[in-house]
């Protein structure tokens, strides 16, 4: 085996690709650079002589510019709390996780290329992309920051194969397409026949069907009333502004039903109500229900919610309706917390490694979804990071929900790529329940996407305001709302196909 040289020009292939997908994503969006981003990796790979370290090494190099470009915006809430070098080692070691990925990816990719079966590699390559995005979003620091599809929100019509496919068939679809491109290159011939059958099938399907899925909408429209206070996450943290911060979303509100009454829904972005709130200001909640009922409109907001008999401390949404002075039996408690900021293992010995004394991971995970009802309207809402996860927004859409809020406070990324990719997530979610997906940010991005995941709806980033949307929160069925995940158990036979284990099964011993 040939020793790998780390000077070789032929590594500039694989930044090539790193180059291309991250000129598809925020903020340049060349998206359709994506459909070709991967074929100098599978050229790189093809090269003769190249060992399968090499090709591990070669899908090491695109990632690693990639999620340094992608997680590069995680550095800047670390800010607030330690020095500089602890946000540059944060998104370091981050890169260093994601780009095992795409260097598992290349790896397996030099095995298929090797096994020399055109269908093997069709069929393989795309899945094993597939699972190893589904492997990147699992466990502790399980993220979904900088998949391959994520790239496609501003192209619709491609984006519709999600409802039909889930996300996993988007991009199963992108890596199927350059593998066909790459064979033809190679002078596959007839046997690219069927490989190309099979990616115009899906995707003409993928694009088409989901117009036929049944289509309904709420008989009694809403008013609502989306705010964005614009408060500096400095001021957020500040225990002495505690108070005006809450008042500046209470003044807002009351501007807004001056100018748009009558209404029927406030929507606040996440922890408007925190627990400095509460210490300062003990008359907070009855100031929400007094505004509640002056205005006839019921208030949605983040709050962090303290359990009197637990103490145990949820990142929660509370509905607020006119007539009711507790919001405790309306709310949801976020599930999926973010790893190492919400949720920390063994907070006491890191402090104690690093010398610090800072709060770590002092939430507590909910437990299950919640329906908030308002007339007969039905809706939902999840908190933040958990927007970049099918689920719960699965599980809400299959429990009645017909349109989802998604609550988030990103003034912790002040004007970033980071802003734009979580806003763009949102897409992704409505094109797979079928509901509509509304994102209320404190500082940006709050913006609104239909079930088609076309945008209806933009305030700008970073400045004070509201944007008043009447909707009847119109969705529709999705096959991925009935059958989930579905396809990720067809990628993984396909992979499993393509290696030949399941005809070494079925031969006699």
């Amino acid at each position: 085996m040939q020793p790998i040289n780390f000077y070789s020009r032929n590594y500039l292939l694989p930044l090539l690709s790193a180059f291309l997908l991250i000129l598809s994503f925020p903020r340049i969006n060349l998206g359709f650079l994506a459909w070709f981003s991967l074929l100098p990796l599978f050229f790189y790979c093809q090269r003769k002589g190249t060992s399968w370290k090499q090709c591990f090494l070669g899908g090491a190099l695109l990632g690693f510019p990639l999620f340094l470009y992608l997680h590069a915006y995680m550095s800047l809430s670390v800010n607030f709390f330690l020095p500089p070098i602890y946000g540059y080692l944060l998104i370091i070691i981050a890169a260093v996780y994601s780009c095992l990925f795409t260097a598992l990816f290349a790896a397996g990719f030099f095995f298929l290329l090797r096994g020399g079966k055109v269908y093997a590699l069709s069929l393989g390559a795309p899945s094993l992309w597939v699972l190893l995005e589904k492997l990147r979003s699992a466990g502790l620091l399980g993220h979904t920051g900088g998949f391959l599809g994520y790239s496609q929100v501003d192209y619709g019509f491609i984006l519709q194969n999600i409802s039909l496919y889930g996300y996993w068939g988007l991009a199963f679809l992108m890596v199927l397409f350059q593998v066909i491109i790459f064979l033809a290159w190679q002078k596959a011939g007839r046997k690219l026949i069927l490989p190309a059958v099979l990616f115009l099938l899906l995707f003409l399907c993928g694009s088409f069907l989901p117009s036929l899925f049944p289509e309904a909408q709420s008989q009694e429209p809403l008013r609502l009333v989306l705010f964005q206070g614009n408060i500096p996450q400095e001021e957020i943290l500040d225990p002495a502004l505690a108070v005006r911060n809450f008042t500046r979303y209470l003044t807002l509100s009351q501007k807004a039903f001056r100018q748009n009454s009558p209404l029927d829904l406030l929507i606040w972005p996440e922890t408007v109500y925190s627990t400095n709130v509460g210490k300062c200001f003990p008359g907070a909640k009855d100031e929400l229900a007094l505004l509640a009922g002056k205005t006839q409109a019921a208030v949605l907001l983040g709050a962090m919610f303290t359990e009197e008999t637990t103490g145990n401390v949820y990142n929660s949404i509370v509905l607020q309706k006119p007539g009711y002075t507790s919001w405790e039996m309306a709310r949801y408690d976020k599930i999926h917390l973010v790893p190492l900021s919400e949720y920390f293992p063994f907070p006491d010995l890191v402090n104690d490694l690093l010398g610090l004394d800072i709060t770590l991971g002092s939430y507590t995970p909910g437990t299950e979804t919640h329906i908030f009802s308002l007339g007969k309207n039905n809706f939902a809402g999840i908190v933040c990071f958990e927007s970049y996860f099918p689920r719960p927004a699965l599980d809400l859409a299959r429990r009645g929900a017909e349109h989802l809020f998604v609550l988030t406070n990103n003034a912790w990324f002040p004007d970033s790529t980071g802003l734009d990719q979580h806003a763009r997530v949102a897409a992704i979610r409505a094109v797979e329940t079928g509901l509509g997906v509304t994102q209320v940010a404190n500082t940006g991005q709050t913006i609104s996407y239909d079930y088609r995941g076309k945008k209806i709806l933009h305030m700008p980033l970073q400045q004070e305001g509201f944007a008043f949307l009447e909707t009847a929160f119109p969705h529709r069925l999705t096959l991925y709302r009935l059958w989930g995940d579905y396809f990720l158990y067809i990628c993984l036979f396909l992979l499993l196909l393509s290696t030949g284990y399941p005809l070494q099964l079925l031969k006699p011993q």
